[in-house]
């Protein structure tokens, strides 16, 4: 989707070399069954609905701090999310649901309803206008409504690394550490 040519790429400021623009170059490309870009095993969603008025912003509001606190509950059962972001923007009236995630499209969304319905629907119902509810069969048509594109998104730095893969990697590295830390006594 991107082009990245070394012979004639120019960079934004021309301090940056041209080498390492290239060493960390990811070519992001459209989903291949749905929605948005990825880059190696990590896609990016983004929807913006429109908020109920006068009572979402509120109502949302009101249950963010639950939601924040569960996040990482949630998240953990579908297991293949890096980061998510919920707000409200354009002056309340629209609400961004923004993640990154490892997998293709439908597995993501598949996990989603499968294992975080009650607490996307904490969210949203109440606050987007028209949201059926993540258990109805009118959720992808939602869904597919709202969700946007990103013109512009970085896969992170080890794009091939699913959650899994990153707190696999840290419970070694502890381990070894701490083997490292017996050895020295």
């Amino acid at each position: 989707m991107y082009d990245f040519d070394p012979s004639t790429y120019r960079p934004i400021s021309p301090d940056v070399p041209v080498e390492e623009i290239a060493k960390h170059f990811q070519s992001p490309r459209p989903q291949t069954d749905g929605v948005g870009l990825r880059a190696v095993n990590r896609s990016e969603f983004t929807l913006i609905a429109p908020v109920i008025q006068p009572t979402g912003p509120a109502v949302f509001r009101e249950r963010a701090e639950k939601a924040c606190v569960e996040a990482p509950y949630w998240e953990g059962r579908i297991g293949t999310v890096h980061d998510l972001r919920v707000a409200l923007v354009n002056d309340d009236q629209q609400i961004l649901f923004c993640a990154t995630y490892s997998d293709e499209f439908k597995p993501y969304v598949v996990d989603v309803i499968r294992f975080a319905t009650p607490w996307i629907d904490h969210m949203f119902n109440g606050v987007a206008v028209g949201y059926p509810g993540l258990a109805s069969d009118d959720a992808i048509p939602y869904i597919a409504k709202y969700q946007v594109q990103a013109d512009v998104w970085y896969g992170g730095p080890n794009p091939e690394a699913s959650p899994k893969d990153i707190t696999k990697s840290l419970a070694v590295a502890a381990a070894f550490d701490n083997l490292l830390d017996a050895a020295q006594d």
